[in-house]
């Protein structure tokens, strides 16, 4: 049977989690955290470890060993499932299983059948009685020492365009805003409901949870809020996605922002949102851009004085400039850029693996070195 073999209070991981707790608390002077969070080492496709809770087990002891030997200041979490396709699955979108992942078609073509639409109970939504199931069973087996990584939620704006075609959603914003708001104010409550649920069967959760490296502190929970903050003007934006995710940071105690892509452009929105506590940003020229210097107007500078910030990168975000060469990437572009600044609430991933150096540890200490003028 598939066990731990670390001691989950051994120091590097109660200095890791010391790290992170003064880095989302915005401590002036601490250290940065340079996190990884490695790669799930058992190669279980998700479609097998979904049906399967022994291969589930595997998956997430191994991935938590590797996160407890990497020597990264992410700490080892027992890994749940993504919850992208919950929600909308409740009110009856498709799941159809992807590489890596599960996706979910819209159950309307058209805006005005949200009307008729209820959403299933929690335990008849077949994603969300899986976690449950899941949670119990790794529970149980492998006691609570290790905290689950708790669920991130989908913003209730995302999960509109998954059970509406994203077209016709971002042209009812227009045609029929009651309807669009109706849409969202049913999967928020929804959302709620699940969301609670989650919380009461986690009986040693890490939070903010998926997305964001995570420690057993209730410092409020993870949004992803992709489709919004990347699609939606600012003023769209504050009309049909800020008020739902205001309302769900309220309920948990402040929310960390996750989202792919380039949304500067609403990032001064995400500034006014109660309880905002961090964002994360993948930043390189082929993504979210950083600003040349720490004093321009910018509203990444103006967040990094306010907030904790997680910088990570990969391939995409690199652009064709640093393509397959994620040290010249940082050296040049990413660490030039948030030294000039306050590091402040800084969390910083490591620069990641390379063709010539392949080793992850190796990344985290190079990363390390950079940071420290070395």
């Amino acid at each position: 049977m598939p066990r731990f073999s670390f001691d989950p209070e051994a120091e590097g991981i109660r200095t890791a989690r010391r790290r992170l707790s003064a880095a989302y608390a915005r401590q002036p002077g601490a250290e940065v955290p340079v996190v990884d969070p490695g790669c799930p080492p058992s190669g279980i496709p998700l479609s097998v470890r979904f049906a399967d809770n022994e291969a589930m087990l595997a998956h997430a002891v191994g991935w938590a060993d590797s996160l407890a030997a990497s020597g990264s200041d992410w700490p080892p979490f027992l890994d749940a499932y993504c919850t992208v396709p919950m929600v909308a699955e409740a009110f009856g979108s498709e799941l159809h299983f992807r590489e890596g992942d599960i996706g979910v078609r819209p159950i309307l073509a058209d805006i005005g059948g949200i009307r008729s639409l209820r959403p299933r109970p929690l335990g008849e939504t077949s994603t969300i009685r899986r976690m449950m199931e899941w949670i119990d069973f790794a529970q149980r087996r492998l006691g609570t020492e290790v905290p689950v990584w708790v669920a991130d939620i989908q913003s209730p704006f995302s999960v509109a365009a998954q059970i509406v075609p994203p077209v016709e959603l971002f042209q009812a914003c227009a045609d029929d805003p009651a309807a669009v708001h109706h849409l969202c104010r049913m999967v928020t409550d929804y959302t709620l409901e699940w969301m609670q649920a989650h919380l009461r069967q986690v009986e040693n959760p890490a939070f903010p949870g998926r997305n964001f490296p995570s420690l057993p502190e209730r410092i409020g929970i993870c949004i992803s809020d992709d489709t919004p903050l990347v699609m939606l003007s600012p003023d769209m934006y504050r009309e049909f996605a800020f008020p739902y995710n205001a309302e769900l940071s309220r309920a948990f105690g402040g929310v960390h922002i996750h989202c792919c892509g380039n949304y500067r452009h609403n990032l001064d929105n995400l500034l006014d949102l109660p309880g905002l506590r961090s964002i994360q940003a993948h930043a390189g020229p082929g993504e979210f851009p950083l600003p040349l210097t720490a004093t321009e107007d910018a509203a990444f500078n103006r967040a990094r004085r306010k907030i904790a910030f997680f910088i990570d990168a990969n391939e995409v975000t690199r652009g064709d400039e640093y393509r397959g060469r994620p040290r010249d990437h940082y050296r040049e572009y990413v660490l030039p850029r948030l030294k000039q600044g306050d590091l402040t609430g800084c969390i910083l991933q490591s620069c990641g693996p390379s063709a010539d150096a392949p080793d992850p540890a190796d990344a985290v200490l190079w990363t390390r070195r950079q940071l420290a003028g070395s």
